[in-house]
């Protein structure tokens, strides 16, 4: 229901919508005195709302501006290097050298991990081989501890007592990791650093030793 005012001059109860037809019609001599108030009211209201309308608009606008500027500045972040290295792995079963595969962390084949997908550039795994040369190339948006079983989780293969990237270990032998010529247990894990020299071997004796 419409609201419902009194009639300044008569005292009538009179609808709001048809107060101003009320007082020109039966108070002429009054209206102008007592419109011009109810006008200005109404001009008021209507500037207000007018000005209302526009603080949302101009609110809206602010917000999309710091929303898309925090995606464009997310976006860059996720794509800005801030980490490249370059370690190498050489493979060795008893001696004889197998090439590592080019295209690691690229070629959907072989990349079966992507836990780590996040810390790539432009999409990319953050560990990845370019070619068999056996450089590992870490491109990464945040600087962190990388490591030789992440690598080979991306690549789908591991390195454990019994067997080394496949590679089946026999009575006798073993499976190691060197660290720039330094052996190591397979079940231990090396971070990668820049230039550093690691090689998954089988070797020829019951156990690892330090100086493999």
């Amino acid at each position: 229901m419409s609201e419902v005012e009194t009639c300044p001059v008569c005292g009538r109860p009179i609808s709001r919508k048809n107060l101003s037809g009320h007082i020109r019609k039966v108070h002429p001599k009054r209206a102008p005195t007592l419109l011009q108030p109810i006008a200005e009211t109404k001009l008021s209201i209507g500037r207000q709302s007018r000005w209302s309308k526009r603080i949302i608009i101009y609110a809206l606008i602010a917000v999309s501006i710091i929303l898309v500027s925090i995606a464009t500045v997310e976006f860059a972040s996720m794509n800005t290097m801030r980490m490249h290295i370059h370690p190498q792995i050489s493979i060795s079963i008893l001696g004889a050298p197998q090439i590592l595969p080019a295209n690691i962390g690229i070629d959907q084949n072989l990349w079966r991990d992507h836990s780590l997908d996040h810390y790539g550039v432009n999409g990319g795994s953050p560990i990845l081989t370019r070619d068999t040369s056996g450089i590992i190339h870490v491109e990464s948006n945040t600087v962190r501890n990388f490591t030789l079983h992440e690598f080979l989780g991306i690549w789908g293969r591991s390195i454990d007592q019994n067997q080394v990237v496949g590679n089946v270990v026999q009575p006798n032998e073993s499976a190691c990791i060197l660290v720039n010529g330094i052996a190591i247990q397979p079940n231990i894990d090396v971070g990668f650093a820049d230039k550093e020299n690691i090689t998954l071997a089988i070797i020829n004796a019951p156990q690892c030793s330090a100086t493999s």
